[in-house]
């Protein structure tokens, strides 16, 4: 891969965070295996208006296509046009956003024909490249005149030099320019207008903080006391140095304050800090002469106002310093744990004062936090930076006709779990300084239609995991109610498939999420038709079920319905270039009904493996007498409100009925099934429950089994038995899928001999066996079942779809 880093290069020259950013950030990327990567580099004064023109202009003009990807970090380099273009924001110009003076006015006041042609023009534009050329033409022939017009009227700041670059930087940085963002702090990312207003930050700017290039350590500078108060930047107003000085005046510190850096304001803080004895004034120190000022002071203060990240901050953290900065810092607070590796006052100087006191008195306080320093910035380093511009991670769009949240029936658990999973990949963080773009994970956004009364919106269920939850439209519920009078079932799915237009909100959904995706998903078939109006890819079917053969058996007689099922089922499995089952059976049985040339692979339904204890024989027994159980064993059925599970349900009268020493006991949806008949005594409908409910029934139960019969897909509640240590009982249908093996991890056996086998299962003299039975499930659901392991393997394959060959 050839990758050019394209960047301004400053007039006059000077070398600041910027391009210490792009020099080690270009040798790490030519140390990635496969890249080729040099640094384009363009002259751009910004002086007066013109010149800043002229730089957007030049950058504008600027082919590159002889690079396979191009990544920009700051105005103006960004209007490079490039079909692989990623952003990794430093700043904008901030005179003109962020720290626009508040007294100046933002509108232009001027009438003359070459001004307002202009203005028209940028007010049009709208993000359209296309509107460049007519742009930089109205500048021209504004320019010709220009000696004529009021000299204000190209002041920089100005108004007419900001309404020009925020026009610029919208084409530059609009959606249709940029594939990723990304930014070196949340702090930037948050910032208004930095981003086009149709990208979320929170959502879709990945936050890199990049290193520091390594300083040579030498003698320290001579006026360098050992054991310092230390900061060093650009001694300009922003910095707040002055503050630094005040705060240690109030304090009366005894131990010296040495201050490195030059720029506008050394003359003013020299006086500041008059004759005081124990602050200096270091000037501009050589980078081994910093370096030895991080390791011989005793903690670094550094509190600039709204700084966009602060190497400062990272650089004292590396050399193993506790830092001290104040809340509104900006950047700097991303990398301070107040309490754990530095403090973060109060933005005053009477709390910088006292912040400072502290930790000089506090040598305990200074020695933990200076312990924590380095190793909570450890994995900021060249090579995961590179990597994460080399091998982004994969966004991923999963489209879905239900909600996942919360999780309660088999589906939503399996596509919770599984993509929880699969976004969390390597540990993400979860502090406010966390890597957001850290990890080998991967950004999952899920666009699931919902029933009409569900509240819209977006929620982040995990790290890395975001569900937009679109409710039908009235006119799509109706639709719904009248398609389920025919069919005489529920059938929100066919709805979906049936009517997507009927919803415009899902629709609009889909085509944002099909424009920030690099793979498309389509769980079940149902949503296919709806990406198909807005996609033109190709779209991995993952399949929950062969849903022709699961609603055959809901809808016998609707033949129309089905004929439209498995028209749309097996357009959406022959186009796929992946298809996923739950188990080989469902495999085998995909590829025989569509004629799949590439048959489907299994990413089997799973079990969080890890999260179930496993009480002890005293613990199970004392849960057991809570729940007034006594001696009574309890065979546990765990199932939802879904055809194949209330056959089960049915099924496991006349077994109860058989076994009147046994207590059943049926969990989930299922127990709302319509017309059921009064249950047999020792048959307990219990209904849904918590997670943790269903925890403690678990632990408490003597066996759990699993009458199933009939539908498709696999069963969750087998590899959930299994993780919670319970002997288990199945039919072999029931315990399709592969992971646990008949004999060696369960017992199986058909419905007509359920009542046997469970008075063999249950007896006294087949007690070790069981519990040996019961052990193996156990290991087994943990090395093969976890959901972990199953992400994995999903991601692998979703790579090869992604980044193939």
């Amino acid at each position: 891969m050839k990758i050019a880093l394209i960047a301004p290069s400053p007039v006059p020259f000077a070398i600041g965070g910027a391009e210490n950013l792009w020099t080690g950030w270009l040798a790490a990327l030519n140390a990635e295996p496969g890249v080729q990567a040099d640094l384009i580099k363009l002259p751009s004064p910004e002086r007066d208006f013109w010149e800043i023109a002229a730089s957007y202009r030049r950058f504008a003009e600027l082919d590159l296509t002889h690079f396979d990807r191009v990544i920009s970090t700051k105005y103006p380099a960004w209007m490079v046009a490039h079909p692989d273009h990623h952003l990794f924001l430093q700043h904008k110009l901030r005179g003109l956003y962020d720290t626009w003076p508040a007294r100046l006015d933002t509108r232009v006041h001027c009438d003359h024909p070459s001004v307002t042609r202009l203005l028209r023009l940028l007010a049009s534009a709208r993000g359209r490249r296309a509107a460049l050329a007519d742009m930089f033409a109205a500048l021209d022939d504004l320019r010709a005149v220009a000696p004529a017009l009021p000299p204000a009227l190209f002041h920089l700041p100005g108004a007419l030099i900001r309404t020009l670059v925020h026009e610029l930087d919208a084409i530059g940085l609009s959606k249709t320019a940029i594939r990723r963002y990304a930014a070196i702090s949340a702090t930037v990312a948050a910032r208004a207008d930095y981003f086009p207003p149709e990208v979320d930050p929170s959502r879709d700017v990945a936050i890199h903080h990049h290193p520091s290039l390594p300083r040579p350590l030498a003698e320290p500078h001579p006026d360098m006391p050992p054991g310092a108060i230390f900061t060093a930047s650009r001694l300009d107003a922003p910095k707040r140095i002055d503050w630094i000085i005040r705060a240690y005046l109030k304090a009366g510190l005894e131990r010296p304050l040495a201050i490195a850096g030059d720029g506008p304001q050394r003359q003013a803080l020299f006086q500041l800090a008059g004759q005081h004895p124990g602050i200096r004034l270091l000037g501009r120190l050589t980078d081994a002469q910093l370096a030895a000022a991080y390791r011989d002071c005793a903690y670094v203060v550094f509190v600039p106002d709204r700084e966009d990240y602060g190497l400062i901050t990272l650089e004292a953290l590396q050399a193993g310093k506790p830092v001290i900065t104040l809340s509104d810092s900006g950047g700097t607070t991303e990398l301070i744990r107040d309490g754990h590796n530095g403090l973060i006052a109060a933005p005053n100087e009477k709390s910088l004062a006292t912040a400072m006191s502290r930790l000089g008195a506090d040598s305990s306080l200074r020695e933990r936090l200076a312990a924590a320093a380095a190793p909570s910035v450890a994995h900021i380093s060249w090579p995961g930076l590179a990597r994460a511009f080399v091998h982004p991670q994969p966004r991923i769009l999963v489209v879905n006709t239900f909600s996942i949240h919360p999780p309660r029936n088999g589906g939503q658990l399996r596509m919770f779990q599984l993509y929880r999973q699969l976004a969390a990949g390597a540990d993400r963080g979860a502090g406010r300084g966390a890597d957001r773009g850290a990890g080998r994970g991967a950004d999952l956004r899920l666009v699931n239609l919902c029933h009409a009364n569900a509240l819209p919106g977006q929620r982040a269920l995990a790290p890395g995991l975001v569900e937009h939850v679109i409710p039908m439209s009235p006119a799509h519920a109706r639709a719904e109610r009248a398609l389920q009078g025919q069919l005489g079932a529920s059938c929100g799915d066919i709805a979906a498939l049936l009517h997507p237009e009927l919803t415009p909100a899902w629709l609009a959904a889909i085509a944002d999420g099909c424009a920030w995706a690099d793979c498309v998903i389509a769980c079940h078939p149902y949503a296919y038709p709806a990406i198909r109006r807005l996609w033109d890819g190709p779209v991995v079917y993952e399949s929950l079920n062969v849903e022709l053969d699961l609603k055959r058996a809901i809808y016998p007689e609707a033949a129309a319905v089905l004929e439209q099922i498995e028209r749309i089922e097996g357009d959406c499995a022959r186009q796929a270039p992946l298809v996923t089952c739950c188990s080989e059976q469902d495999a085998s049985r995909m590829a025989q009904l569509y004629g799949l040339a590439t048959p489907p692979i299994v990413v089997p339904n799973g079990v969080d493996a890890g999260s179930y204890a496993s009480p002890s024989h005293q613990a199970s027994q004392a849960l057991r007498q809570r729940l007034g159980l006594g001696d009574t064993q309890v065979a546990l059925f765990v199932g939802s409100l879904h055809g194949p599970n209330i056959a089960a349900l049915r099924a496991l009268y006349p077994i109860a009925k058989d076994l009147p020493d046994l207590l059943f006991v049926v969990l989930g949806s299922v127990c709302e099934a319509a017309d059921l008949a009064p249950p047999p005594a020792n048959l307990c409908l219990i209904g849904r429950v918590s997670d943790q409910e269903l925890r403690v029934w678990l632990a408490a139960a003597s066996v759990g089994i699993n009458p199933v019969e009939t539908g498709s897909g696999t069963n969750l509640k087998l590899l959930e038995y299994a993780a919670a240590g319970l002997p288990i009982l199945s039919t072999a249908f029931g315990a399709r899928g592969g992971i646990l093996q008949a004999g060696e991890h369960f017992v199986q056996a058909p419905l007509a001999e359920f009542s046997a086998a469970l008075r063999e299962l249950l007896s006294p003299t087949a007690a070790v066996e069981r519990a040996r039975r019961a052990e193996r499930a156990r290991a087994r659901a943990r090395e093969r079942g976890d959901w972990r392991r199953i992400a994995a393997d999903y991601g692998l394959a979703l790579s090869g779809v992604i980044n193939p060959g």
